[in-house]
């Protein structure tokens, strides 16, 4: 199992608190998740914090999934970090629309890259992604797939993203109740993933952040082992994010670990 905290990055009024942890589970051969958490603070005289934090899971049943998950993140960090030192220098880096464009041209611009390395490899390699860029206090999430973000705050904790699965729509046309979401035999059909098609659709949101509010970013092996209001409960219960990040992992375990578990937890903390 591999723990490495990222401590304290003080962003202007405000500190948030990073951990991340990804292990193999207790079933699977090799770990196809991939993970990252990378602060890109800026001198003066921009005065901007900015971190990048992402969870790919290269999928089952195609070959080179953990390739597919490591490619996805290596080139979504060279296209957001040559966006922040540009956006910077043209003083664009509190325009909404410019960073959630630049979140979604990284993200195809993985998933072009994915789809090389398939036909390359002639295995249709894939994988999802969900990354959250950081700026200030506020969090610009993208989505592809059922890797997710929630946002903990007091006692509500909530999903933000909208998992790309063939379940998930099931749930929402209301042909199966939420619940079969962990048990239903097709629950691992991904609708939609980098390394499909070349026009693939990027989910975006925005989410602020202010003290005692927590971002959770996952792999489907967190969230099928370990029911939402259980994260809530060990986010809440341990005291630094990468305590927590360590007890959810083991409690995913405990509960079957049958998939990669990945998982970062950033809590602002004041």
């Amino acid at each position: 199992m591999e723990y490495r905290s990222k401590g304290s990055i003080a962003v202007k009024r405000l500190k948030y608190d990073i951990g991340q942890c990804s292990d193999i589970g207790l079933v699977r051969s090799s770990n196809e998740d991939s993970l990252i958490s990378l602060n890109i603070g800026l001198n003066k005289p921009y005065d901007k914090r900015i971190s990048l934090h992402a969870v790919a899971d290269g999928l089952g049943g195609y070959e080179g999934g953990d390739i597919a998950s490591k490619m996805a993140l290596q080139v979504l960090t060279d296209d957001i970090s040559k966006f922040i030192l540009s956006a910077a220098w043209q003083k664009e880096l509190s325009n909404q629309e410019t960073i959630l464009h630049a979140l979604t041209t990284g993200i195809k611009a993985a998933n072009k890259e994915v789809l090389s390395l398939g036909q390359t490899y002639r295995n249709g390699m894939a994988t999802t992604l969900i990354a959250a860029l950081l700026i200030n206090d506020t969090a610009y999430i993208a989505n592809v797939g059922d890797s997710r973000a929630y946002c903990l705050e007091g006692e509500q904790i909530r999903q933000i993203t909208v998992d790309h699965s063939l379940v998930a729509s099931l749930v929402s046309s209301g042909e199966i109740n939420p619940e079969e979401l962990y048990t239903h035999p097709q629950r691992n059909i991904v609708t939609r993933y980098l390394g499909s098609y070349i026009d693939m659709e990027v989910d975006l949101f925005i989410e602020v952040l202010k003290p005692n509010k927590s971002l959770i970013l996952c792999s489907d092996g967190l969230w099928e082992m370990v029911r939402d209001v259980d994260i809530k409960k060990v986010v809440h219960q341990q005291t630094t994010a990468q305590d927590a990040c360590a007890q959810l992992i083991d409690l995913a375990k405990q509960n079957g670990g049958i998939d990669n578990i990945s998982v970062i937890i950033v809590k602002v903390t004041g």
